[in-house]
């Protein structure tokens, strides 16, 4: 029986070799699942997925190889494995990560993008473009001018919460790591997932990247040649993406301290919870006591004050009884606390 991927997500992430891609997705799932290393060859050569269930539904996380590479051989393979991908979960949030030179985006990917965007065309309501492994200081407008001229060179509507701009980080540092994962997420739960209709096959032959890439750089020099004549409209994509990020800042902070008085509530209505069966234990402690002395004034009672006495043992073994379960009942609660603010999740995907 075939497969029903409609109702099953997925979080696409392509882009060449060399640009991050399986670093980034060990970087969402928080541990190290895909090999990722400095090579100047390929790493991931099939495509990966991880997949967690999150609200009864599949999410899958995915590490696809790079589709660039110098051999025709290994670039129609990769073009199968992106085919898997789109074909294993039509429905994804796509991410496509561009490396850069010197901040200078790589012609290459954006070969590689407009090949895979021809053959699948991407919903700009899914996917999310990442330029990874920037310096830390760079120029003031840098985002805003190259959110402009990638509009322009791969003729994709661009707003500055689709576009992700990544710093460069020191991979063994624990809060760096985070605050990537952090800033990556907050990009990720504006997205929704998709569904990606393949238009036709992957073109891509390895004779012809050099003349795309060609065009691309030519376009590019371009865009720098005029670009005193887009200053303003820099600007403007600048302000949006700054006073996005300003936004995701003060939105994060918010949801922490939400996060933050959630516990502190937990914690309350777990301390409330102990006082309660401390209460209940002394309660049972003085009904055993006093169901004792009952049991120890039997052998001194006539018999019909005998068998009241047994009516009245049988109520308290019963009371007893019911308040043991009321304990019991109590400890197992969880603490319910009222969600005041809830974030979207994600998942992630990848194959071997």
């Amino acid at each position: 029986m075939a497969r029903n991927n409609k109702n099953q997500f997925g979080l696409i992430i392509l882009g060449n070799s060399g640009v991050g891609k399986s670093f980034l997705a060990n970087i969402l799932l928080d541990r190290e699942i895909f090999k990722h290393e400095f090579s100047a060859r390929s790493v991931t050569h099939r495509t990966e997925f991880q997949e967690i269930t999150f609200d009864d539904h599949h999410y899958a996380i995915f590490n696809i190889p790079g589709l660039i590479e110098a051999d025709q051989t290994r670039v129609d393979i990769n073009k199968r494995e992106i085919d898997q991908a789109f074909t294993q979960r039509p429905n994804s949030l796509i991410i496509y990560v561009f490396g850069q030179q010197n901040g200078r985006i790589r012609d290459e990917d954006v070969v590689a993008f407009n090949a895979i965007n021809a053959a699948y065309p991407l919903n700009i309501e899914s996917l999310l473009l990442v330029v990874n492994g920037l310096p830390a200081t760079r120029p003031k407008n840098y985002e805003g001018e190259v959110m402009l001229m990638l509009q322009d060179i791969i003729q994709v509507p661009i707003a500055a919460e689709r576009v992700c701009f990544l710093n460069h980080i020191d991979r063994e540092n624990s809060n760096e790591r985070q605050a990537l994962r952090k800033q990556l997420l907050s990009f990720i739960v504006e997205l929704s997932p998709t569904e990606h209709v393949k238009a036709h096959d992957i073109h891509l032959n390895v004779e012809e990247v050099a003349m795309l890439k060609k065009q691309i750089e030519e376009m590019a020099k371009e865009f720098n040649a005029n670009k005193v004549h887009f200053e303003d409209e820099i600007r403007q994509q600048q302000k949006r993406y700054d006073d996005l990020i300003t936004h995701q800042k003060a939105e994060t902070e918010s949801y922490h301290r939400i996060i933050e008085r959630q516990a502190e509530e937990a914690k309350e209505m777990r301390q409330s919870q102990e006082a309660q069966v401390q209460q209940m234990q002394q309660q049972l402690e003085t009904m055993q006591q006093e169901h004792q002395r009952l049991r120890d004034e039997m052998a001194t009672k006539t018999k019909a004050e005998a068998q009241a006495m047994q009516r009245a043992l049988e109520a308290s073994n019963q009371a007893q009884l019911a308040l043991m379960n009321k304990m019991v009942e109590i400890q197992s609660r969880p603490p319910t606390v009222i969600e005041q603010s809830r974030r979207p999740s994600v998942c992630v995907y990848y194959a071997k």
